[in-house]
């Protein structure tokens, strides 16, 4: 008896459990939030309806970034060879102004001395092949020598023309002029001077600093052709066009215009953002610049095609900004609420960034009364 009364006790607990998990496992019923009005009461609600719409708006995107040059306007100065530095031009300052041909400094090398030796050394033997050569030739024609010794002169001549060549083109990418070479100005010190006028950006040496062939002595920068990099991110790097105005505003408030004249092919990984090179019409102004400085400019984008909703569709609170779209019931009218990402705001529309569409009538007008869930009295 004792084991039946247990048997049934068990299987009790067993039925209890299983209908226990399956309560716990029941789906959640969805949840509608949708704002119901009777039919009474939506016409007594002082609402306007219409639909998302494509919107011609000429905005402004503002946008930051840097005075920059480009790459052919930013010099290193530097040396071939190792060396010395012997002394530096003492209005070398950085900000200071540098004309071309200026003197930079005085550089020591032996390596210079070397090189300038071995080329006189070549001409001298040059001039002596030169000379065996017509003697080899006169005698050749005498028929009083070998053809052989012949040839090995005309190839040695040959070989040493090269070599020349080469030592002489050396000489003139270390500032050396061959022509004016000889033995008695043959030196180890060269003077440095400026290959194009600029301002001086870094000074990276000392009087009696060794340097060696791979480094950069002193840093030059011309500010001719300076120009704007703005960078634009998101939706924005659709909107922007080659040959749009750029509003620039002076310490004196006045604005300054410039024009879009080159858009990055491929975004920053990093920043997510599209490079604009933008030139600057007033050349007082964009000397007034520095390169590297921060500066804040306004993208006039004309006549661009956005979705758009009135101002007044918009609902925003904390929790961010949406929109009602009416479904009309039989007995009753309902409103959803949709949550909205929004975009520029112009002429009294603002720009539907996302979603993309939305289908069906849409509150214009009298959202806080649908959000009140209440008619104006």
């Amino acid at each position: 008896m004792n084991k039946i009364l247990i048997s049934i006790l068990c299987a009790g607990a067993m039925f209890s459990c299983s209908t226990e998990k399956k309560v716990e496992e029941a789906p959640a019923a969805p949840v509608d939030n949708s704002i119901v009005f009777t039919k009474t009461q939506f016409n007594n609600l002082k609402l306007e309806l219409g639909n998302m719409e494509e919107q011609t708006m000429d905005i402004n995107i503002d946008a930051n970034g840097v005075v920059d040059v480009p790459p052919d306007q930013m010099f290193s100065v530097n040396y071939q060879l190792n060396g010395v530095i012997a002394s530096i031009n003492h209005n070398l300052l950085p900000g200071k102004y540098i004309k071309k041909g200026e003197q930079l400094a005085q550089i020591q090398s032996m390596e210079l001395l070397q090189t300038e030796e071995d080329y006189l050394n070549e001409s001298i033997k040059n001039e002596l092949y030169n000379q065996e050569y017509e003697r080899q030739k006169a005698l050749l024609a005498d028929d009083a020598t070998a053809k052989r010794k012949f040839q090995e002169i005309e190839n040695t001549i040959k070989l040493s023309k090269v070599k020349t060549k080469s030592l002489s083109e050396k000489l003139k990418v270390l500032g050396i002029n061959p022509a004016t070479l000889n033995s008695s100005n043959i030196s180890a010190r060269h003077t440095l001077v400026a290959s194009q006028s600029g301002f001086v950006k870094a000074v990276n040496v000392t009087n009696g600093s060794s340097f060696n062939k791979d480094q950069t002595l002193f840093e030059l920068i011309s500010t001719q052709h300076m120009h704007v990099e703005l960078k634009v991110f998101g939706n924005d790097m659709l909107l922007v066009k080659e040959g749009h105005d750029v509003d620039f505003k002076t310490p004196s408030g006045k604005i300054v215009v410039g024009k879009v004249y080159l858009i990055d092919r491929t975004v920053d990984p990093e920043q997510k953002s599209l490079n604009l090179h933008v030139h600057i019409t007033d050349e007082v102004y964009e000397q007034s610049l520095r390169p590297g400085q921060f500066i804040s400019g306004s993208i006039n984008v004309q006549n661009s095609k956005v979705m758009a909703l009135p101002e007044s569709a918009i609902l925003t609170n904390t929790d961010g900004s949406f929109i009602f779209r009416m479904t009309d019931g039989k007995d009753q009218v309902k409103f959803e609420k949709i949550e909205v990402k929004t975009g520029r705001v112009a002429h009294g529309f603002v720009e539907i960034i996302e979603p993309k569409v939305i289908e069906g009538k849409i509150v214009t007008r009298g959202v806080s009364f649908v959000e009140n869930g209440a008619s104006e009295e």
